[in-house]
Parts: structure tokens; C-alpha cells; sequence
């Protein structure tokens, strides 16, 4: 099974935990300035370090561009992956829990996935796949400043760690601001749907780490953790009180959005997430007991642009619409 249709500890509020650990192989530049024959080297070294690890390996100059898309929506790669795919590759698990992209802007770049809220077993994954990977490598390392990475910020420890949260109570409310003001203060960041320079699509939010030098692993997420729960009780207080003061708005707002999701010949990607969120809210509070949460977990993912873009014989928007209503009308009434 797919880690993404589990709901795991906090799963109300927090869809996922991320763990990403940026490594560069010794005696070789930074990948933007690789020659073609080193890179192809260094694709090699990777590969034959990872064998015991049981993962696939997918060339991204040999995958179709909307497979390579995909890959974006379910988290697995960076959409910066989608350039210059002759030099790059992932290593991926069955599950999609365990990734390790190779080639973007470090050689490798190890992430680790899990449901909810469960930063430490992310990090005991990654942790297992790099020591892995460091029995045959031998990583750019500098005793006073840590792991040397293409970018200063990711020097240090080369870990960052994250939390999806979906946040629409504090969004609503407007709370949110404060909370990307705070996040800054305790040197976090803020970001959307899709990480760096993305927005807030169906009012998820990805809080990450910024600081990775001066600072070990298990300090970056003992505070991200403490920061996520701060959150998660700030959301449910105010969903409380959404319910306490608006109940028939909020009974009405998640069942209207139930229904068109339920009916809907046309919907956009926007919209779909939107309601999805709608809904997620709905199932979460009590409200919707007929749709299971698994449900909107697997449609946050599979109905985005590349995964129905690949269902459809013409790609154009209205198909997409028209398929995209089909899959959330067919997966939904099914209950």
C-alpha cells in the first residue's frame, strides 16, 4: 500500500512527515557543474551503493515527461527534477516511502515519508538508507561545518524536516499570518501545497526547518515536532470554535462541497482540492460519516493535472475536468 492513503498519529491535522538528507560524493563538483561523463559516474556509484536496498531505479530522461509530472504531485521528486532529466535519476520503494534523488541540486538527496505525525521513524529511515549508501560512498564532509552541500543553508547536518499540516480553520480565521510570522522567529519556514515557491493549495501547509548548521538532527526535530504540536492544538481550537459559533455554516459549507464532488460532471484541479479539503475537514470533525478518510487521501494525490492527464486520450483542460469528475464521482459513491 501506498504510505500516502494511511492517516497516521495526528492524521486530523497533520497528513505527513518528511525527512530529507543532502549528501555529495567527494572528489566531484556540485551537480550544477558536473561535465556529462562525471555525472554518468556518479549515477553509477549511487546505483551499485544501493543495491542492497531493494529500490527501483527510474531514469528521468527515460520516463515520459507526464509520469515525470506525476512523480511531483505524489512528493516523490522536486518539479526542479524536471529539468536537465538527462543527468538524473530516483531511487524509489514499492510503498513510495523511500526515495533518494539523484542529480538535482546535491548528488543525493535522501527523503523519508510517513503519515501523520512521525518525524522520528522518518528520520530512522533515512538514517538507515544513508548508512547505507556511505559504506561504499565517501561523502563531501568538513569536520567543522558538516556535510558540504551545493547550497550554504543545507550545510551542517544537510537535513531538512517537515510537516504537511492541513490548516483551514486558521486559514479562515486569519491566524495563519501570525503563524508564518512565528514559524520565522523560531527559524522555520512556511511554504505551499508543493513546497518552495508553491501556495497553499486545499489549505495544506508544509512547516520546515531552516536552520541546519550549529545544530544536530535530533535538535531540528525535536523543534519541529514541538512547533507542529503548538499547531495542531491552535487548529483544533479554532475548528472548536468554528463549530461552536457557525455550526449550520460549517454543517453546510462540508456537505455542499460533499455533494458537488459526489455530482460534478466538470472539475478543475483547484476546485477538486479545495473541496477535498472541504471534505477532509468534514470527515475529520464528525460532520461526513460516509466518506473514509483513506478516500480523500488517495484523490489529494490522484487528482492532480499529470495523474489524469494520463487517463485521458486527448489532453486538454476541459477532458482533464470531465475525467477528473468521473474518478471522484466513481471513488466517492462507492460508499
Amino acid at each position: 500500500m501506498k504510505w500516502y492513503l494511511d492517516s497516521g498519529n495526528e492524521g486530523d491535522v497533520v497528513i505527513s512527515s518528511r525527512i530529507r538528507l543532502a549528501r555529495n560524493i567527494k572528489g566531484f563538483p556540485f551537480a550544477n557543474l558536473l561535465t556529462d561523463e562525471q555525472s554518468k559516474k556518479i549515477l553509477a556509484l549511487i546505483k551499485d551503493a544501493a543495491t542492497g536496498l531493494n529500490l527501483r531505479y527510474l531514469s528521468m530522461a527515460s520516463m515520459p515527461e507526464v509520469n515525470r509530472r506525476m512523480l511531483v504531485e505524489r512528493h516523490i521528486i522536486s518539479p526542479e527534477m524536471l529539468r536537465n532529466t538527462q543527468r538524473r535519476a530516483v531511487l524509489l520503494s514499492d510503498d513510495e516511502q523511500i526515495s533518494v534523488l539523484l542529480g538535482e541540486e546535491d548528488h543525493i538527496r535522501i527523503q523519508c515519508m510517513t503519515a501523520g505525525l512521525d518525524l522520528w521513524r522518518a528520520l530512522d529511515l533515512a538514517n538507515k538508507v544513508d548508512d547505507v549508501l556511505e559504506e561504499k560512498l565517501d561523502y563531501g564532509f568538513d569536520p567543522r561545518y558538516g556535510y558540504k552541500t551545493c547550497c550554504p543553508t543545507n550545510t551542517g547536518t544537510g537535513l531538512r524536516a517537515s510537516c504537511m499540516l492541513h490548516l483551514p480553520a486558521l486559514t479562515a480565521s486569519g491566524y495563519i499570518e501570525t503563524l508564518l510570522s512565528s514559524a520565522a522567529k523560531l527559524g522555520m519556514t512556511v511554504r505551499g501545497l508543493y513546497g518552495e515557491g508553491s501556495g497553499a493549495g486545499g489549505n495544506m501547509y508544509q512547516i520546515s526547518n531552516q536552520i541546519t548548521l550549529g545544530i544536530s538532527e535530533s535538535e531540528s526535530v525535536k523543534r519541529l515536532e514541538d512547533l507542529v504540536k503548538v499547531v495542531i492544538e491552535k487548529e483544533r481550537g479554532m475548528r472548536d470554535t468554528l463549530r461552536r459559533e457557525n455550526d449550520d455554516k460549517l454543517v453546510d459549507m462540508v456537505s455542499r462541497s460533499a455533494g458537488i464532488l459526489k455530482s460534478a460532471c466538470l472539475l478543475s484541479s483547484e476546485e477538486a482540492y479545495n473541496l477535498l479539503s472541504d471534505v477532509r475537514l468534514g470527515i475529520n470533525m464528525g460532520i461526513i460519516k460516509d466518506i473514509p478518510i483513506e478516500a480523500v487521501n488517495e484523490l489529494t494525490i490522484t487528482t492532480g493535472v499529470a495523474h489524469i492527464a494520463e487517463l485521458c486520450s486527448e489532453d486538454t483542460p476541459s477532458s482533464r475536468d470531465k475525467k477528473r469528475a468521473e474518478i471522484v464521482k466513481k471513488r466517492l459513491i462507492k460508499h
